[in-house]
Formats: C-alpha cells, structure tokens, sequence
C-alpha cells in the first residue's frame, strides 16, 4: 500500500470542537466525582480534589456562557447562530 505525505481529515468547527471537548470534560469530572451531582444544600467532603473539580466545573459553565454569548452576536441567518456548524463558513471560498 503505497504511502502519501500528508493526511487529509476533515477539520471540524471550532465552536463544535469546543462544546464537544467541554462536554466530555463534564463526563470525566462526573465519573471521577459524582459528588457534583449533590444539591448545593447538602455538604460534600471538602477533599482537595472534589474543590479543584467544582472549580473546573464552574470554569466550564463561565465557558459555555461566552460560547452562548459569541452566538447571539452572530448574525441571524448564521449557520452557527442556528446551530448548524456544518451549513456556513467564515471564509466563503
């Protein structure tokens, strides 16, 4: 089988890629961690790796806001404004 110099994927939209990522994030920090899942009434062992996980957790929930937000500013017939990554690109060429 011959061999070629490069590899041609497809690359995804950022704004996908990052959802994507911050959501499997949230997956691993639940699996590690399900004591996130507790209501903030109820006290969880104060360990330092569940503080440092609340944290992330906050840190991700802060990113999905500004993500939320860079999509309202995006026009309206925006294909990421829909929420369609796949339809519209930045560069029309």
């Amino acid at each position: 089988m011959p061999r070629t110099a490069n590899v041609t994927l497809p690359i995804p939209e950022p704004l996908a890629l990052l959802d994507a990522t911050l959501l499997f994030l949230i997956q691993v920090l639940l699996a590690q961690h399900p004591d996130l899942l507790a209501p903030p009434e109820e006290p969880a062992p104060r360990t330092p790796g569940l503080r440092a996980a609340r944290r992330i957790f906050e840190a991700v929930r802060e990113l999905h806001a500004a993500l939320d937000g860079y999509r309202a500013f995006l026009p309206a017939d925006h294909s990421r404004a829909l929420g369609d990554e796949r339809l519209g690109d930045d560069i029309p060429f």
